[in-house]
């Protein structure tokens, strides 16, 4: 504390003696000039006549003091000038031209005053120019900071809003060098990986393609090399303004004329723990980032490190969720052998057809992560009603529905299982709004409830269960284009069904999801999304 009191009581007193002598030097400065405009009287009066040659002497003092000096120092001068350019010096024996008499009188005191006055005012004008350039210089300088710091906010918002978002990893990472390039004005922006200690590259660049990187290094740029290489090594910002000339960079040079960037510089960011990777921009000319762009190269540097981390946790966390309800309904499914990978294949498929339908990606990992739990409330269901063979009783078949509630209740006790709730209670709802358990229609059933629903359809459909065998595809694909509209959301059916079509491959064993394929009693038929598969069950 007594160290920096002293050193500020330091900066102070060095101020003051600057100030001191500043003001110093101008006093010196205006006693010379007084000094020169009496010296010339001094002559004028040795003379002994007026006018003389020494007379025009005093505007030398009278211009420097107007230009350098207040209007009242140079009215000064232009005063003593006056008085010894003028008839009073006949009163000390100076001789006077009798001719010239009204012009000494009037005329000089005139032109000295006239230049004082005129100059001090000229060079008063061209100093509030200089101030107002100065002035308006300072504006641009801080109207352009205050823009591209607009536009740092913008992007740091940008990268913000897309983490928020719940977007993947390569949706984050896009926006974050899409951002990163605009910010900067830089013709390239990427974020360079090490691939193990032998190699680096980039991952989703702006301003060129990875097929063009792999066409010059298609094992990857030798691991180290040019400041991106420097920063990774070194976990320290680096730049250079010309790649061609750094011995830092080698066989990047070819890469840096194929793209066309001469400048470069790249920062840190630490893309696992100890795994460094880079936030790279180049420029297509000689260019060097001043110390605030460097800085401002380093907060979006760490904002991408927070951005490609958050979205890293976010998926290990929905893996975790997604591993873990696979594992309770595995459990739950092994207890009835006909249905093992029932609620992986409509996981798989649920998620495809959110895609489908153009979801952004944490809805869809949420409809994926529903559809896995979907039948999770089984566990209360006894085995004797889950395998029994034949119809059910009206008592069991209102146990049966209680597992939408029952499956909504752990997922609302458990957090990471709280978004799959509306898919979990709802997947038995119908359209028509003749399902169960809140008897809802139309989009007011939750869109994620609705996939399942008809994944879950066909899958019940074309896989065997102890009460019947599996029907053909063709004779599933016929019911659910029977139901859509009434039973299934028509939309989903039509896009289900397309995708049939178009990829005969999902008509395998590994196809889209099912219900529960239980038989129904007789008077629930019409009420229930499974009369359709239920009737077939009882004529097979």
């Amino acid at each position: 504390m007594y160290r920096l009191l002293n050193s500020a009581c330091t900066c102070e007193t060095m101020a003051m003696s600057i100030q001191r002598t500043t003001m110093h030097a101008r006093t010196a400065e205006a006693a010379f000039w007084l000094a020169a405009t009496a010296g010339i009287g001094g002559l004028v009066f040795l003379a002994g006549e007026v006018p003389s040659a020494f007379t025009t002497a005093f505007f030398l003092p009278i211009c420097f003091a107007a230009y350098r000096f207040p209007l009242a120092f140079s009215v000064l001068l232009a005063a003593i000038a006056s008085v010894f350019s003028s008839p009073a010096l006949t009163a000390v024996g100076v001789n006077m031209n009798e001719s010239v008499m009204p012009v000494m009188w009037l005329g000089w005191p005139a032109v000295y005053l006239f230049l004082a006055v005129s100059l001090n005012q000229w060079a008063s004008i061209q100093e509030q120019r200089s101030h107002l350039a100065e002035s308006e210089h300072e504006l641009n300088e801080m109207s352009q900071h205050n823009q591209r710091r607009e536009r740092e906010l913008e992007a740091l918002s940008g990268i913000h809003t897309a983490i928020m978002s719940g977007g993947d990893e390569q949706l984050v990472v896009e926006e974050v060098t899409h951002r990163v390039a605009e910010t900067c004005d830089a013709r390239i922006c990427t974020i360079m990986v090490p691939v193990g200690t032998a190699s680096q590259r980039p991952f989703l660049p702006v301003g060129f393609s990875e097929d063009a990187f792999r066409e010059i290094f298609p094992n990857g740029a030798p691991y180290g090399e040019g400041v991106e290489g420097w920063a990774i090594l070194h976990q320290k910002t680096a730049q250079t303004k010309n790649v061609f000339e750094d011995p830092r960079y080698d066989k990047l040079r070819d890469f840096a004329a194929h793209v066309g960037f001469v400048a470069a510089a790249a920062a840190p960011i630490e893309l696992e723990d100890d795994v460094y990777g880079a936030l790279l921009v180049g420029f297509p000319e000689e260019h060097e980032m001043s110390a605030e762009d460097l800085t401002r190269l380093e907060r979006l540097a760490h904002q991408a490190e927070i951005a490609v981390r958050s979205v890293r946790q976010r998926e290990s966390l929905s893996r975790f969720a997604l591993e873990t309800a696979m594992g309770l309904t595995e459990a739950i499914e092994s207890r009835d052998p006909y249905t093992g990978g029932h609620c992986r294949r409509l996981a798989d498929y649920s998620s495809m057809m959110a895609r489908e339908l153009g979801m952004p990606g944490h809805e869809i990992e949420t409809v994926r992560l529903g559809a896995a739990l979907h039948d999770m409330g089984k566990i209360v269901v006894p085995d004797s009603i889950l395998k029994k063979p034949g119809g059910l009783t009206p008592e069991e078949y209102a146990i049966v529905k209680q597992h939408c509630y029952s499956g909504g209740q752990i997922c609302k006790r458990v957090g990471f299982l709280v978004s799959a709730y509306p898919i979990v209670y709802h997947h038995h709802e119908r359209w028509d709004g003749r399902g169960y358990p809140d008897s809802i229609a139309g989009e007011r059933v939750p869109l994620g409830a609705r996939i399942v629903a008809v994944m879950d359809a066909y899958d019940a459909m074309t896989t065997d269960r102890p009460y019947r065998e599996a029907m053909s595809h063709e004779e599933a694909q016929s019911i659910l284009r029977d139901g859509g509209g009434s039973q299934w959301d028509p939309t989903i059916v039509t896009l289900f069904l397309g995708m049939l079509t178009a990829r005969p491959d999902l008509q395998v064993e590994e196809t889209v999801v099912g219900q529960d394929g239980l038989i129904l009693p007789d008077h629930a038929h019409h009420h229930s999304p499974e009369s359709s598969s239920s009737e077939l069950s009882r004529k097979a």
